[in-house]
């Protein structure tokens, strides 16, 4: 039985690696990057450009929680996610407000009309809540 059994699990195991190594393999990876789509982040990179990210101070984030600007409209409050935006001639501008337990992370985003902040809003908000507010 174990005569069998040692060339039978070689065999199957030179099989794979015959396979791994194939043409048809090698042409798979060699295509794929220009295949493989890009991520959610990265195509709305084109819709909205991301300014600035700073952490902000507890005086700074009581400040523009008792006295916010005039000309910001709050577009979502959420308990850990606050947006403002404003319009700036030929731009939208975004902030977003991040909050943790630690510290309050402020981002700063750009669209480049209010038809393309309509068009793509929900979906920036999606993002904003799964935390892919970063900053680099």
């Amino acid at each position: 039985m174990k005569l069998l059994a040692y060339p039978l699990i070689s065999i199957v195991f030179l099989a794979g690696c015959s396979v791994y190594k194939s043409d048809g393999r090698n042409q798979f990876e060699a295509a794929a990057p220009a295949k493989i789509s890009t991520s959610a982040l990265d195509s709305s990179s084109h819709i909205y450009k991301l300014t600035g990210c700073r952490n902000q101070s507890f005086i700074e984030t009581w400040f523009n929680d008792e006295f916010p600007r005039a000309n910001y409209e709050l577009v979502l409050m959420d308990n850990d996610l606050e947006i403002w935006r404003t319009t700036q001639p030929g731009v939208i501008q975004v902030k977003a407000f991040q909050r943790d337990d630690k510290a309050v992370q402020s981002c700063s985003y750009e669209f480049a009309s209010v038809a393309v902040w309509d068009l793509y809003k929900d979906e920036f908000i999606r993002e904003l809540n799964n935390n892919l507010m970063i900053s680099e």
